[in-house]
């Protein structure tokens, strides 16, 4: 379990025990759900099926 996670399941915690419980009597909201990592590797099997060459990210520019 990252940090995130532990922060996400205490915040979760705090806010079933401290807000819902009290007001409605129960937990009315789901747990907090982080966002994933992309998976990789997918534009790559795009690109080999359609045969398309994958952008190059933009260059930053300098300033002057």
């Amino acid at each position: 379990m990252s940090k995130w996670d532990a922060l996400a399941s205490a915040m979760d915690d705090i806010r079933h025990k401290v807000v819902e419980e009290p007001a409605y009597g129960r937990e009315v909201t789901g747990n907090i759900e982080l966002p994933q990592p992309a998976e990789t590797g997918k534009w790559d099997s795009l690109s080999q099926e359609k045969g398309i060459i994958e952008p190059e990210p933009p260059q930053p520019e300098m300033e002057r």
